[in-house]
């Protein structure tokens, strides 16, 4: 449909190991859709998407994001440009030589156009949802934790994506952790226009779905 936010048209992906995700595959993410991708781990669901928000790129097929050709991971799109998409992998993706408050504020600045203090702020209100004010001033750990994926998370939804693809963390969830992870995705799914995909099983049950989930799965 022409007015879907991401099209995929004959797509064959392939995970970074070499495993058949899916071939020709056609498939329509409409604006305000929310898709819970089930699966175990290294069954591709991570690897559909990073190719959904153009880090990965297909073996074949087309891609098109908010009614512009997806054709390359190291090609500028418009979408990505903006900030308009909110990407949590497993292992946060975080800048490890700038701490957590630098790590959600510094994408404010771009993606809302805020300025320094500004974008402090909103970082410090996020962090602090997400439970993690105290640990503002700290470097993200490495090897990355749930701490790191709940940073992410909260930097995700302060960028108020049109689209967010948020991958399971990296281990379980204690409760705090949970409610945390509820309180974030709720606020960021306020928007009805704002689309999900969410991989995971555990801690989206643990969750209690608190937003209408559409059940999905990727398979090899």
């Amino acid at each position: 449909m022409s007015d879907a936010l991401l099209a995929l048209e004959g797509v064959t992906l392939r995970s970074p190991e070499g495993h058949l995700v899916f071939e020709g595959l056609d498939w329509r993410l409409q604006r305000g859709q929310r898709f819970h991708l089930k699966g175990v781990r290294g069954g591709g669901a991570s690897a559909f998407l990073r190719l959904c928000c153009g880090i990965a790129d297909p073996e074949a097929g087309r891609m098109v994001l908010d009614g512009a050709p997806l054709t390359s991971s190291y090609a500028p799109h418009p979408f990505l440009e903006r900030g308009a998409l909110g990407y949590v992998p497993s292992d946060g993706g975080l800048a490890v030589n700038m701490p957590l408050l630098g790590n959600v504020a510094l994408p404010l600045r771009f993606a809302l156009n805020l300025g320094r203090d500004e974008a402090e702020a909103e970082a410090r209100r996020w962090l602090a949802k997400a439970g993690l004010l105290e640990a503002a001033h700290l470097r993200p750990r490495v090897p990355a934790d749930t701490q790191a994926w709940l940073t992410s998370l909260a930097r995700a939804v302060a960028k108020r994506p049109a689209l967010l693809l948020v991958d399971r963390p990296p281990g379980g969830l204690e409760e705090p952790q949970r409610l945390a992870a509820r309180d974030l995705l709720t606020e960021g799914g306020q928007d009805p226009a704002v689309a999900m995909i969410l991989v995971g099983g555990a801690w989206l049950a643990d969750l209690g779905r608190p937003m209408t989930i559409i059940e999905s799965r990727v398979t090899e």
